[in-house]
């Protein structure tokens, strides 16, 4: 609060006027930072627009590597009001009653800004030596081997697990998270004709384009 209010050449009691300690500052800078997010129109196809927003999203928080890491309860701010009303939207029409609505928000950021806890820890200055299969140049090459037989680990496991901030692996991670999500419509969803709705792209590969 001291570096604050020196910046803005304020005395720091003064900064009480406005808010009422850290808490209510963090919420205004997490609600003016989702304000950030450039909120498609719903397009009618409930996946794309989470894809559209879930991606929007990831571009906030990387220009913000700060917001992943402040732990604070979900900020009701007008912003964010905008953000959660720009889901519900696109769910619209899809018989999800709003506690249903919510989780699915709620499951769509927590994957994005677990990612993107993840992409900070490789944006770090000294990041960690990589693996190898033998497990050569870590900190725990000296342990004691395990008795039980370990799962086959191979260069190409740990190749694949260097590229895990990557913008393959966020796609592949999303298209999963969401065909979770179309299952659980699917299943949730009123029965017409005889069936229940089909929700847009059901069943597609974890590893698609999305």
């Amino acid at each position: 609060m001291r570096r604050i209010a020196s910046q803005i050449g304020s005395a720091p009691t003064s900064l009480y006027w406005y808010v009422s300690g850290k808490s209510q500052l963090y919420e205004l800078m997490v609600d003016a930072v989702v304000g950030e997010t450039e909120l498609p129109q719903p397009s009618g196809d409930w996946r794309a627009d989470l894809v559209a927003i879930a991606r929007a999203t990831r571009v906030v928080g990387r220009r913000h590597p700060w917001l992943a890491q402040l732990a604070i309860p979900p900020v009701p701010g007008p912003l964010t009001r905008q953000y959660g009303a720009a889901v519900f939207r696109s769910l619209e029409g899809l018989g999800l009653d709003p506690k249903t609505q919510a989780y699915i928000l709620a499951a769509v950021i927590n994957y994005v800004s677990g990612f993107l806890q993840r992409e900070t820890g490789w944006w770090a200055p000294e990041p960690a030596a990589p693996l190898s299969a033998a497990g050569e140049g870590t900190a725990h090459s000296d342990l004691t081997e395990p008795a039980a037989p370990e799962p086959v680990v191979t260069e190409q496991h740990l190749a694949a697990r260097a590229s895990a901030h990557s913008e393959e692996s966020f796609t592949f991670g999303l298209n999963c998270l969401l065909d979770g999500i179309a299952v659980r419509i699917a299943q949730t969803a009123p029965i017409q004709g005889g069936s229940r709705t089909s929700p847009a792209h059901a069943g597609t590969d974890c590893g698609g384009a999305g």
